[in-house]
């Protein structure tokens, strides 16, 4: 665990057993909340008192979804290849895992 920024998943406080539906989503719209207002606090810190929060955010938000496509961009390409080969295979009769 050394250099692990987040702890793993089983040292994580549990969620209580009794919570309803609606107490689930709230505790998830919390965490949310929690979230962006890191994800703020950490923009701020980059751009400083005087500087533009809003700017910064677009900025962030513009790479996080070039970085989302760029990955769902690679997912495309390897579901393809592996769909052409698995295709291949089966046209040969050797109908397997690829």
């Amino acid at each position: 665990m050394a250099g692990q920024l987040i702890p793993p998943p089983e040292l994580a406080p549990p969620v209580p057993d009794d919570l309803t539906i609606q107490q689930r989503i709230a505790l998830w719209a919390d965490l949310m909340d929690a979230c962006e207002q890191f994800l703020l606090a950490g923009l701020r810190r980059e751009v400083g008192s005087a500087g533009d929060l809003k700017a910064a955010y677009r900025r962030w938000y513009a790479e996080q979804m070039e970085e989302h496509d760029r990955v769902m961009q690679h997912m495309v390409e390897e579901f393809n290849r592996r769909w052409e080969a698995y295709q291949l295979a089966k046209q040969m009769g050797r109908n397997k895992e690829v």
